[in-house]
This record gives C-alpha cells, sequence and structure tokens, in this order.
C-alpha cells in the first residue's frame, strides 16, 4: 500500500525524502537508479544517473562520482544516520549489446562499477540489486518500507 505521495525522479536528478512518499523513475537502460535508505528514520533517496563520472562537475545528479555525493549529503541534511544507510542498484542495461564487442566497455557495465565503487568508499552497503540484462526497467521505492518494486518488459514485477 503506498501511503504517501508519488515523486517521479527524471534522468539526471535525485530526490530525497523524510516523509512516507514512494520515489518513481522510468526508463532505466544503461542508466541507473540508485536508492539510499535509512529504515529507523523512515528517509530515504532515489539518484537516476546517465554515466560513470563527471566530466566538468557541471549537472552533477547525471553522474554517479558527482550524484552520488549529492544524494548522500542531502540525506544526511534530512538526519539520516549514516551507519544504518542501505543502497541498492537498478539498470545498467546493455542495450543493443549485439553492437558493442568490448562488453566491459558498455555504459550500463561502466555505470554499475561505479556507483558500487562510490557506495564502498562510504562504506554504504548494498542489500539488493536488478542490474545488467539487455532490457529496460521502471523502479517504485516506498520510504516506508525500503521495498523496491521492479517492472520490466521482459521479466515479471518483482520487489527487493
Amino acid at each position: 500500500m503506498i501511503k504517501g505521495n508519488k515523486i517521479i525522479v527524471k534522468t539526471g536528478e535525485y530526490s530525497v525524502s523524510d516523509n512516507c512518499n514512494v520515489l518513481i523513475t522510468h526508463g532505466l537502460g544503461s542508466c541507473v537508479a540508485v536508492t539510499i535508505h535509512d529504515e529507523e528514520n523512515k528517509i530515504g533517496g532515489m539518484l537516476h544517473y546517465l554515466l560513470p563520472e563527471s566530466p566538468n562537475k557541471e549537472k552533477k545528479s547525471k553522474y554517479a562520482d558527482t550524484g552520488l555525493d549529492l544524494l548522500l549529503a542531502r540525506l544526511l541534511e534530512l538526519g539520516a544516520n549514516r551507519e544504518k544507510l542501505k543502497a541498492k542498484l537498478f539498470g545498467g542495461a546493455m542495450m543493443f549489446g549485439d553492437f558493442i564487442k568490448d562488453k566491459s566497455k558498455s555504459v550500463g557495465g561502466r555505470n554499475i562499477k561505479k556507483a558500487r565503487e562510490v557506495l564502498g568508499g562510504y562504506g554504504i552497503p548494498i542489500i539488493g540489486e536488478d542490474v545488467g540484462g539487455n532490457y529496460g526497467r521502471s523502479v517504485e521505492f516506498d520510504i516506508a518500507t525500503g521495498i523496491a518494486k521492479i517492472n520490466s518488459y521482459i521479466k515479471r514485477e518483482k520487489s527487493i
């Protein structure tokens, strides 16, 4: 059951809430959505980024390295306990994978790798993920419960 407002997190944006809201993002292909949640304080956020690294520190939420910094800072401003934070990852698909010779250079794979690096650097454990593949996803993240519901065109709906 959804008990708050539904907030759309667009590509290259992030949102944080300390209310029982649901953060929703659509159209994850090679992009990655990261949710970070403090279950005890019911504070959570989502970042939907396009690329692993920012070339010039502009539009910081479009990139994993600078966007995750913004997301974490805002969560802490709202009162999240850094030691209680847990993350989930979504997306990072290899869209048009048949056309890529070197799979390690796919944008989706690089996006997933960067999220893991940044979160690991902050000591934030990743407790769930639905990443990779060759299909798009949408995610609904319920801050009240910490549950993320994933919808895709290929796989059945699931929650983590």
